[in-house]
């Protein structure tokens, strides 16, 4: 198997939602939340690549937020929503660059992709994923714009299992560090991972790759059932949200 962070993610969180999206291939309306996020990361790694000054970067946001939300159908929570993430988002990567890039070296790499060009073999499986930043000091950097985790939630994540796997794989050697960079706060949440760990996400693997072996997709109906995607095709229930295509 070929498999994601995001694949695992959304197997473990509900079999049916990922076999309406990864297998029956059902389109999906990208929410604004995630759109938000895209257009953050896309401004970071432009903001590095191209050395931009301070004011550039709000400037560069911008102008990402609205190709994105142009050429998209976007679910929105309100109508105020989009001018207010317009707004906080280029605020964000101006702290971001008072933060993080004035005044320190410059990451060795952004937006590293892995698992195709590169292989990432776990057993028989390759794991695909992207590195948000390498920095100078071999720190795996991933940014995150929503709710700030706890560590032990942290300590616990798969991403920063396969982050930490991948990297060894990749280069031989032992990260300088696993970081989530939580933009909303603009602190650095550190964490670590060993070969126990390794050996926990061999066995999840192993275990999805045998229900998947099975063609078993079962629902798991719970309180996250009224944001997912697929609530129509899984329960025939609209989700109640506003909805407004910006052009």
């Amino acid at each position: 198997m070929e498999l994601s962070y995001t694949m695992l993610h959304s197997y473990m969180t509900c079999e049916y939602s990922y076999y309406l999206r990864y297998i029956a291939r059902v389109p999906i309306k990208e929410s604004s939340a995630s759109v938000y996020g895209t257009a953050i990361h896309r401004t970071i790694k432009i903001g590095y690549d191209q050395n931009l000054q301070r004011d550039d970067w709000a400037k560069v946001f911008r102008q990402e937020w609205m190709a994105l939300t142009s050429n998209k159908d976007i679910v929105f929570q309100s109508e105020g929503e989009f001018l207010k993430k317009f707004k906080d988002g280029a605020d964000m990567v101006t702290d971001y660059y008072d933060k993080f890039v004035k005044r320190h070296k410059p990451p060795q790499m952004t937006e590293f992709f892995f698992g195709r060009d590169k292989a990432v073999k776990l057993g028989e499986h390759v794991i695909i994923g992207v590195f948000d930043q390498i920095d100078s000091k071999d720190r795996v950097i991933d940014y995150k714009s929503g709710v700030k985790p706890t560590m032990n939630k942290l300590d616990l994540d798969l991403q920063f299992t396969i982050y930490s796997y991948a990297y060894r794989q990749l280069f031989g050697k032992e990260e300088g560090g696993l970081i989530l960079r939580h933009l909303g706060t603009m602190k650095d949440l550190e964490t670590t991972r060993t070969e126990a760990d390794f050996e926990i996400l061999k066995e999840e693997v192993d275990k999805i790759e045998k229900r998947l072996k099975g063609k078993l997709f079962i629902r798991n109906m719970d309180r996250n059932c009224d944001s997912c995607y697929f609530l129509e095709h899984c329960l025939g229930k609209e989700r109640i949200i506003g909805r407004r295509q910006y052009s």
